[in-house]
Order: C-alpha cells, then structure tokens, then sequence
C-alpha cells in the first residue's frame, strides 16, 4: 500500500471513530425519560387498572369496611381524571367495586348476626353505609329490622326494666308490669335465631329476676301497708 492510500485509510478510520463517539455521547446525553417516552404511559396505565382491579379482589367478609369502598372510590375516580384509563374502564371498575362491596357487606352483616354477643355498633355502620350510599333494599331492610328489634330488647327493655323498679311501690302499676314482664319473656318480634343467643337470654333472665323480685318486695309492702 503507498502512501497516499494509507493515508486515506488512516483518515477515514478516523472519522469513522468520532462519528461513534458523538452518536454514542448523543443517545447517553438522552433523559430516561426521552428515550421511553410512550412506553412508561402504557406501562403505568395498565399496571393502575390491574392494580385496582387487584385491590377490589382483595376485599373480603372479613376485612370490608366503608373505610376501604371510599377508599377504593377515590382511586378509581383520580386514576381516572388523570387519564391512566378511559371511561369505559373507570365505569368496570366501580361497577366491580359496587357488586363486590355491597355482596360482603351483606355477608359480613349476617355474620355479625351470627355472632353471640352482636356486634350492633359495626352493623349500624355497614347498615347504613350501604343504604346511604346504594339506597334501600329488600337485604339491608330485613337486616335493619332485626338490628333493631335486637336493640330494642337488649338496650331499650333493659331500661324500661329499670325505670319501673326505681319509681318506687307508691307508683306501682300492676298492668304495666304484666305486659312488660309478658313482652322481656317471650321477646314477640324478635328473630328467633337471635333470641337463643346466650348474650340475648342473660339480658332477659337478668330482666326478669329484676321485675319478679321488684313484686315480691312491692307485694310485701303492700302488706305492710293494709296491716
């Protein structure tokens, strides 16, 4: 090779390295972000659908609370007004969240039924929330009634109980304390799973030993009096 051809050679070699160099110090010069520019917004839009679908899948009878719907509802919604999905997925996903939400409230409430003593604070909430949030139904009705009736014979009777043994035997009313004795002992409206709980029938054998030793003692006043 003379030396006009390696000369070229040697130039053109080069010029060949300092075009890598530059291309390589373009790409490098790149942010993270310049370089994926569309494929972060896809990712973060399917991975946010998928992650609250997860998050809806992950409520159960035992841990569903009102807490977690709206929780849950304002995910969806800010996912939604940021543009991580379209319509057509934020209306899937609240309608998955109300099916599901309102199906383990209805379990989680009969189970709280079930459980002996009731746990009426919790239901009142989830009673409620469920009715305020999806209206009245024919489920929410009938567990709404029976919270009610438990309530009326566990916390309303109990003081009625005790209103009548402290006005005292001048105030006596035979009548009054035959039909409340009658309604504590056979507890009329009351569900019949509910009225064999043990924490239901302390309540009124507690009631009801009150009201018979209140006549006893009024009936040896009396006594005492027509002497």
């Amino acid at each position: 090779m003379n030396q006009k051809h390696r000369g070229l050679y040697f130039l053109g070699a080069t010029l060949g390295v300092g075009l890598l160099i530059v291309g390589s110090m373009k790409l490098m010069s790149l942010s993270p972000s310049q370089q994926g520019a569309t494929k972060p917004s896809a990712i973060t839009t399917a991975s946010g659908h998928k992650v609250l679908e997860n998050k809806i899948k992950e409520l159960s009878e035992d841990n569903v609370s009102p807490a977690q719907y709206n929780n849950l509802l304002i995910e969806i919604n800010n996912a939604a007004s940021q543009n991580l999905f379209n319509k057509a997925i934020q209306d899937m996903l609240l309608q998955q969240l109300n099916g599901r939400y309102t199906q383990l409230s209805i379990e989680r409430s009969n189970k709280l039924l079930r459980s002996d003593p009731v746990k009426q604070a919790e239901l009142n909430i989830l009673v409620a929330h469920l009715e305020s949030t999806f209206g009245p139904t024919a489920e929410v009705a009938t567990i709404k009634n029976k919270v009610k009736a438990l309530n009326h014979y566990t916390e309303v009777l109990p003081q009625r109980v005790n209103s009548l043994i402290n006005q005292g035997f001048a105030e006596f009313d035979e009548s009054g304390y035959r039909a409340l004795m009658n309604e504590l002992e056979r507890m009329p409206n009351l569900d019949a799973n509910l009225k064999r709980k043990k924490s239901v029938l302390a309540v009124r054998n507690t009631g009801v030993s009150k009201l018979q030793q209140f006549h006893r003692n009024y009936e040896n006043w009396n006594l005492n009096m027509n002497l």
